[in-house]
Formats: structure tokens, sequence, C-alpha cells
């Protein structure tokens, strides 16, 4: 699998945006274009590639110098259930950490809770309900390897 950083204006963000309607709009009768978010603009976008074809996609929303938003993962349904959103989610993380970030967190629905707490981010809060979905905050503190968090 690659990993790549894609920008709006290259040939693999249409399907970056299918793929998320497809896996994240689409299951909520949620029409074409309602992946499309408004900070979507000042995101980057990471893109997984198997070969050639894009298989999954994460974005994230710098907000300040050390802290940023994880937001609309998608991972091709025939590819869901083999590592590859784990894979793809390590991969973001460790361009964070290169990048200076150390506080992320993202808005996870019900269901897929239990796989951001494996990956090491805790809930904050109740659920509420966002985007006609139940969804709670969830944090993590990321450091390089080898180094001790002294904040908890």
């Amino acid at each position: 699998m690659k990993f790549k950083l894609i920008s709006m204006d290259g040939p693999e963000y249409e399907a970056e945006r299918l793929l998320r309607w497809e896996v994240l709009a689409k299951p909520n009768g949620m029409p074409p274009g309602t992946e499309i978010l408004p900070e979507e603009n000042q995101s980057l976008h990471l893109a997984a590639f198997d070969k050639k074809r894009l298989v999954g996609c994460i974005c994230f929303h710098p907000e300040s110098t050390h802290r940023a938003r994880v937001f609309e993962m998608a991972v091709s349904e025939e590819y869901q259930g083999k590592g590859f959103g784990r894979k793809l989610l390590h991969a973001l993380e460790e361009m964070l950490i290169k990048r200076g970030i150390s506080d992320v967190y993202l808005y996870a629905k019900e269901d897929s809770e239990e796989f951001y707490l494996l990956m090491g981010y805790q809930p904050e809060g109740e659920f509420i309900v966002q985007m006609g979905q139940k969804q709670r905050m969830m944090r993590k503190k990321l450091q390089k390897i080898g180094t001790i968090d002294q904040h908890g």
C-alpha cells in the first residue's frame, strides 16, 4: 500500500470524494456533494493506493501549530476489516508528528469508537448528534517513537 498527499486540483481528488461519499454519506441517504465540508480547502488529504487504485483516504485540518482535527476517514468496502484503516491512520499520525502536531481529535460514530480506542484515542464527553449521526469527540496525544508522554 502506498500513501500520498493529494491536492484538490489533482487527478485523484475526484476519486477521493467519490469514495468518501460511497462509504460515509450514501449509506445515510445523503446525496452526492454532502461529503464536501467547508474546511476541505484548508485541509490536507492523505490517500491510500493499492497498485494505482485509491482504496482509502483521511483528511486533517490543522487548527494551530500543534493541534489538528482528523475527519472523513473512508476505506473501500472490500478493504475494510483487513487493517487498511489502521495503516492509514498510523501513516497520517506519523506525518502529523513530523509537522509538529501533538494533539489530534476527531468525532467518532458510535460503531467506530472501538476502532479509535484501539488506536489510542480517548473519548471526551457524551455522544452528540452531528450531521444526523450520534458521535463523540475522541482525542489523542501524538508523540515521537521512543519518547515518554509527560502529560498523560
